[in-house]
């Protein structure tokens, strides 16, 4: 009998759960076997004992954080991945690798993720070429390869799939760019956190409100600087990354084809997914992580595919991938993102754009065809505009303003919420400034709480169900002394954050 699908199943509940000991019971109830059968099965199909391979996987992962993670000692993750103590972890490290913890973060072996069997895409550890995996891999079990290359097409396979409320770490996602960076470096083999590239491109401080009213692309971070591309610029350059962004010289909501075309297919030939926006849906990020018919036909992960008004006519890879003919018709900007990893954004840099992006009180982008009220500035003109009775009367599009509304609050909450988790991270990377880091991270999560507190008044998320709600003046009034709230705990953590920029 072929047992291979179980073994899958397997491989993949102990990828998910590799920082716990096995639940024996658990895994007889997913497999449908005895805990005997299942370790004869698997020795059987792997030629390895669960036992070594449950070891080598705890190995791999403690791996790809030391090497990745900056914010943890290799004795929080001796513990977080259960061992018993730093001794036990070192001997098991040194028997899997050859290096000892702290050897194996000095030395030039390289931590990446791979397909480790159809599914499961996971951390592992390569020679220092780049060439093979060091520890057990599987796949012997697996027909399918990390890359399908033929003449006019190539598919990148286990490129992390992107959508709306992802959870990575713990942390729910709702920004499309950061989101896609984060996956594509993943795939790269680069460990950086959803909270620094918000942090680091702005996204986590910007708050944007249309001097024209209420605007349902307010939320679209190109809004966020005079330069439009400045948030992914920003972005990359915080990851150590070098970048290639192409637009229509002369066109900047389309881009020229061939250009386009030929940056896609040869990032693709080297293993590179791309960025784009557009291509499925509005203008937001998605990843490119393949082509076919010589680039007429692209494939990735877009966070509209999956249902809505943006399927017509969309197919499915059995990756998952989506499939889009004549997708330069819908695509604004390519990004390429570069392989070697250089110096990293100063903490200072970004706090003091931090600051900047949250005491701005106007910005023009687009040539100044487009202009936005920033800082404290923007709270008020959004608790104005929901205070404001005439515009909501029996013609007013109740729907959209609600939308509007539901997209500032995105702003808010995640971004403040985002905010806080950045600076409070910092607390511990500057013993000594703790205390203010601390009190400032308190102030951007009270800001972010907020919207709770207006989502509660209004009768919880979602435009269709809280519209009529919307319209009552006594609910608006609420939701706009929430909004002012939230303003002056944000100049207050501002006030501490300038404090925290003169001392660094």
């Amino acid at each position: 009998m072929n047992y291979n699908a179980q073994i899958y199943s397997l491989i993949a509940y102990i990828e998910q759960n590799i920082k716990n000991k096995p639940d024996y019971r658990e895994l007889e109830n997913l497999m449908g076997f005895s805990y005997r059968y299942i370790r004869e099965i698997f020795q059987k199909t792997t030629r390895i004992s669960l036992s070594r391979y449950i070891l080598a996987r705890k190995i791999a992962n403690t791996a790809f954080e030391i090497r990745h993670s900056s914010e943890k000692s290799i004795t929080d993750i001796t513990f977080e991945y259960e061992f018993s103590n730093l001794d036990t972890f070192t001997r098991a490290f040194r028997r899997e690798t050859g290096l000892t913890p702290s050897e194996f973060k000095k030395s030039n072996y390289l931590c990446g993720r791979k397909i480790i069997c159809p599914g499961v895409y996971a951390p592992v550890i390569l020679n220092p070429d780049n060439s093979k995996f060091t520890l057990p891999k599987f796949m012997e079990v697996n027909e399918m390869c990390e890359m399908k290359k033929t003449a006019d097409s190539c598919i990148l396979y286990g490129v992390p799939k992107v959508y709306y409320g992802r959870t990575v770490d713990g942390q729910t996602q709702l920004t499309p760019f950061p989101m896609c960076l984060q996956a594509v470096l993943n795939y790269m083999g680069q460990n950086i956190s959803y909270t620094q590239i918000m942090a680091s491109s702005g996204a986590a401080f910007r708050q944007r409100f249309d001097v024209n009213g209420w605007n349902m692309g307010a939320v679209d971070i190109r809004f966020t600087y005079e330069n439009h591309m400045k948030p992914f610029e920003l972005a990359f350059k915080s990851a150590g990354r070098s970048y290639k962004i192409l637009e229509h010289p002369e066109k900047p909501k389309s881009i020229c084809k061939e250009t386009s075309l030929e940056l896609i297919k040869s990032e693709l030939d080297c293993g590179r997914p791309l960025i784009a926006l557009g291509v499925v849906g509005p203008p937001e990020a998605c990843i490119i992580t393949g082509y076919k018919n010589g680039g007429e036909t692209l494939l990735g992960w877009s966070l509209f595919q999956g249902g809505g008004p943006f399927d017509e006519d969309l197919e499915i890879h059995e990756t998952g991938y989506f499939i889009r003919d004549n997708w330069w018709e819908n695509t604004e900007a390519v990004m390429s993102i570069g392989e070697e990893i250089g110096s990293l954004t100063p903490v200072k840099e970004i706090l003091k754009n931090a600051l900047w992006l949250m005491t701005e009180d106007n910005i023009a982008t687009y040539g100044g065809s487009s202009n936005f009220y920033g800082g404290q500035a923007a709270y008020e003109a959004w608790a104005k505009m929901v205070e404001d009775d005439t515009k909501y009367t029996e013609n007013t599009d109740i729907f959209g303003a609600t939308v509007s509304h539901e997209d500032q609050e995105c702003m808010l909450a995640e971004g403040r919420g985002t905010a806080a988790l950045y600076i409070n991270s910092l607390a511990e990377q500057y013993p000594l400034l703790a205390s203010e880091f601390s009190e400032c991270a308190a102030l951007l999560k009270s800001a972010a709480d907020c919207v709770s507190k207006m989502q509660e008044i209004r009768g919880g998320q979602g435009a269709d169900k809280t519209k009529a709600k919307f319209q009552e003046k006594e609910t608006r009034s609420k939701i706009a002394e929430f909004i002012r709230q939230a303003a002056r705990y944000e100049k207050d953590a501002c006030a501490v954050l300038k404090k925290l920029i003169d001392k660094l």
